[in-house]
């Protein structure tokens, strides 16, 4: 069986998922595959790292651009002709609409797979235009899609029968750590929420949060960082200032995964307040780290935490307030968080995510003949 798999992202190009997600397919015996992307990277270094795994990615040029469909539809039309897939999995609407087109001008029919990277829109009423569109468009031309997450799963009520939940993966330097980040005792609440500042992710109420918290316990060693950048980045700094609260809250910027892994391995609690994640690898990645994950009902929190075991959800800012209050009365719930967590890690690891990804191809193909 043969796939063509897309590698690449709207305006982003070759992206650090799907480059280490294609390094583990293309490791599988039972399917050969060929992998597609536009000329740019998320950052440097990806081509040189599919190269030094033996992974051969075509690329095509403006392919992660809104524009030249045609044109875009003739060359993947030329590589669709000489690899001859059974499958071609996409990972964008616009890739999804040219699967489709050229499908209509080759012998060898292929069927079209798709990966849910995103759908929500903090627009209430855009949001559920936008879903709808999406639905009826993988009813008609997908064959098979994927969900990173029950909460997607959910969302997407009138394809159910077509979707299947398969996690995404976390690096793998991830799990280079033979503990977890909160084995020794905890004295001190550190948290962490990396994010792009904007409308959803809702750094602010982590701050207001904090504020509330020293205001109740007294507790000015409570720490909280937050990582990244964005257009709500000043305000969020703004905010801190006018609460004095400069030395509990920091701003490191935007970081490397290095640093970020870092980051985390400084912390014990990680706090998620985003209004929506398709998966969520602020949720995943402290986890697989060891972290006491406190997260909103969304991605695939609500897949993964069992409540006060190895980790807490929550919905508003009270429940939020509560359960950091309770972690400050009983700070060894944290370490048992995230020793709990931790032992559960591999659920994240690429390797097992693509060998459910092949019992699922071949499970299509089977039942399809």
């Amino acid at each position: 069986m043969k796939i063509i798999f897309f590698l690449s992202s709207y305006k982003i190009g070759l992206t650090n998922l799907l480059s280490e997600q294609a390094i583990f397919l293309s490791k599988l015996e039972k399917i050969s595959f060929s992998f597609v992307a536009g000329e740019k990277e998320q950052e440097n270094g990806l081509s040189t790292m599919l190269a030094n795994n033996n992974v051969v990615c075509k690329r095509i040029n403006g392919l992660d651009e809104h524009n030249e469909f045609l044109r875009l539809v003739k060359e993947f039309k030329v590589f669709v002709e000489n690899e001859k897939p059974d499958i071609v999995h996409v990972q964008t609407n616009w890739q999804l609409m040219i699967a489709v087109f050229t499908k209509q001008f080759i012998k060898k029919k292929y069927k079209i797979l798709y990966t849910i990277h995103g759908f929500r829109h903090n627009n209430k009423y855009k949001s559920k235009i936008a879903l709808l569109i999406i639905q009826l468009l993988l009813k008609m031309f997908s064959s098979q899609i994927y969900a990173a997450s029950s909460f997607v799963y959910n969302k997407f009520s009138l394809i159910k029968n077509k979707i299947k939940i398969l996690f995404l993966g976390v690096e793998e330097k991830f799990f280079r750590f033979d503990t977890a980040t909160t084995s020794k005792n905890v004295q001190q609440i550190k948290i962490i929420f990396p994010g792009a500042f904007r409308n959803g992710k809702n750094q602010d109420l982590l701050i207001k949060i904090i504020y509330k918290y020293i205001h109740l316990t007294g507790d000015h060693s409570i720490r909280l960082y937050l990582p990244g950048s964005g257009s709500l980045l000043e305000r969020c700094k703004t905010l801190t200032k006018e609460l004095k609260l400069s030395k509990n809250i920091y701003f490191p910027g935007q970081l490397t995964r290095e640093e970020m892994i870092q980051y985390y391995r400084n912390c014990n609690v990680a706090v998620i307040p985003t209004n929506s994640e398709t998966f969520g690898h602020c949720i995943a990645e402290p986890f697989v780290l060891g972290l006491c994950v406190i997260s909103r009902n969304t991605g695939v929190a609500i897949d993964i935490i069992k409540e006060n075991e190895n980790g807490y959800l929550f919905e508003t800012d009270n429940e939020l307030l509560n359960i950091l209050l309770d972690l400050h009365q009983n700070m060894s719930k944290i370490s048992k968080c995230g020793k709990n967590a931790f032992k559960e890690r591999d659920i994240f690891r690429w390797p097992n995510i693509v060998e459910q990804y092949e019992r699922s191809v071949l499970k299509l193909i089977k039942d399809d003949k």
